[in-house]
């Protein structure tokens, strides 16, 4: 049993590290639960609202977000803060998901060893693992017999995705989408305008997370809690759920601001969007030493077999409602575990949509195959050029191809 003054130690312990001390609203927040649970009160969600937050009776939880996401991020607080400086701690607090009271408990890598110990720990996952794999199989055998390969002129577009359709990693569909944030939670249900930012900036967590270490009163910036997708992600996604359909390819949808290097290191990923909206992924750009330009000229710049101080660069011209020329980067990486990524990235729609349509017609990979002396690499990238009007695609261009050694990619 953990007692009162034990608990208070702890709590003092967290709220002066760097993280809670910068960090108002997560340590009353922390306090408060604390408390609750010293008094032996449970928190709700009303509760914490009104004695946290300063909501009065009329708060409606169905429509402000406000305790639950505020929860959520005192949660993945914690772990990190247990994960750096308060890995010695013995006495930790946790919250548990679905509840908003903490707990107290002791920790030891002795306990944690102790537990590994126990045969029935690994005996009875073991042969739910079995069972689960059994009727995986089960399932995939008749997914085989009903989705058999394609013959003739399609086989040219199952072998291109065939590491995607055929590998045993979970699939995921990456969109890219604008990372948006807004500077008071209170206020962005209860007035007429909400006070949302938009940074070309910042466009992964790990960037906004280090934009507002910069400055303290960026504190209370939180991330929008719902997606805004852009034309370049949502305009060429029906041709990719078209080619994965017929194999019966099972894959969830994710916003790219989302991504974590665990989803790049678990799925396999296709990617649609914008430059401006690769999030984690840009990392991909930066092993294969591609600059992109999106404020001011939008350009693309490529350097490798190119001069290594000005590259080969394309610049995106015209305004997308009128004439107008794109760009857009067809690439087929390895993961950090192998594991298949393919991204399709552009300053607008036209390229996006352009590329995908190219990716998914057999005539077209059959003409693109002819530049790699008739077999696709392992791992490649092509630039297309794609013109439109009224943001409608009118023609797409092969401009260059280039396979890419797995080498190159530094997770």
């Amino acid at each position: 049993m953990i007692d009162e003054n034990t608990k208070r130690a702890v709590l003092e312990e967290i709220l002066k590290s760097d993280s809670f001390k910068n960090s108002k609203l997560n340590s009353k927040l922390l306090s408060y639960l604390v408390e609750c649970s010293i008094r032996n009160i449970t928190p709700t969600e009303y509760s914490i609202a009104i004695d946290v937050f300063g909501k009065d009776s009329s708060f409606n939880p169905t429509e402000d977000t406000i305790v639950r996401v505020s929860v959520y991020n005192l949660r993945k607080k914690l772990e990190r803060y247990y994960a750096n400086t308060g890995k010695k701690a013995k006495v930790r607090v946790k919250i548990p998901k679905g509840h908003y009271e903490v707990q107290f408990f002791n920790y030891s890598k002795e306990s944690v060893l102790n537990k590994l110990k126990n045969p029935f720990l690994f005996f009875v996952p073991l042969t739910v693992i079995l069972a689960a794999t059994v009727i995986f199989l089960l399932v995939k055998l008749s997914q085989l017999n009903s989705k058999p390969i394609p013959s003739g002129g399609d086989e040219e577009i199952y072998n291109l995705y065939a590491d995607f359709i055929q590998s045993k990693n979970p699939k995921l569909i990456s969109l890219g989408d604008d990372f948006i944030y807004f500077s008071d939670f209170s206020e962005f249900n209860t007035t007429e305008v909400r006070k949302m930012f938009r940074n070309s900036k910042i466009n992964s967590v790990e960037e906004f997370e280090k934009f507002k270490a910069e400055d303290p009163s960026r504190e209370n910036f939180k991330k929008l809690p719902f997606s805004f997708f852009n034309q370049a992600a949502v305009w060429p996604l029906p041709y990719i759920v078209k080619l994965l359909d017929p194999f019966g390819t099972k894959y969830i949808i994710k916003s790219a601001s989302t991504l974590t290097s665990n989803d790049l290191k678990n799925n396999d990923i296709i990617f649609l969007g914008s430059f401006w909206t690769l999030g984690i992924l840009s990392k991909i750009l930066e092993d294969l030493e591609i600059d992109y330009n999106i404020i001011g000229k939008e350009k693309l710049v490529l350097k490798r077999g190119f001069n290594r101080k000005t590259g080969k660069i394309y610049i995106r011209e015209g305004v997308p409602a009128y004439d107008h020329i794109d760009y857009c980067l067809f690439l087929k990486v390895p993961g950090p575990n192998g594991n298949p990524i393919y991204s399709f990235v552009s300053f607008y729609a036209t390229g996006s949509v352009g590329a995908v349509k190219y990716m998914t017609d057999k005539t077209s990979l059959k003409k693109l195959k002819e530049k790699f002396n008739n077999k696709f690499p392992e791992y490649f990238m092509v630039l297309f050029k794609s013109t439109g009007y009224a943001r409608e695609v009118l023609s797409t261009d092969v401009l260059y191809t280039e396979p890419v050694s797995p080498s190159r990619m530094k997770w």
